[in-house]
């Protein structure tokens, strides 16, 4: 898969260095990737949630951390468009109920 957005990533991790070596963990995984649907992206990463809009949330660094992204198995790209703890992503979800 191609991913977009791996600089975000980058810059989030040079603020919580704990969350380095799992974001490289879910980059090396992705890129070498080739999901056509949740069910290969589950093989990976089997706490993988979908999100309406095609939206996919990524449980990383031990439950620790929330990676959100937009995917186009026809395309082949991954988007990045946030990633936070758990404990921020608890809170901007129950913003929306």
């Amino acid at each position: 898969m191609k991913v977009v957005g791996e600089d975000s990533l980058k810059d989030y991790a040079k603020l919580h260095h704990n969350v380095t070596a799992p974001i490289a963990r879910w980059l090396k995984l992705t890129k070498a990737a080739s999901w056509k649907n949740l069910h290969d992206i589950k093989h990976h990463f089997p706490t993988v949630d979908y999100i309406p809009q095609n939206q996919y949330c990524f449980n990383i660094g031990g439950n620790n951390y929330r990676l959100i992204s937009v995917i186009s198995f026809q395309l082949g790209v991954v988007t990045v468009l946030d990633i936070m703890t758990h404990a921020e992503y608890t809170k901007k979800k129950l913003k929306f109920r």
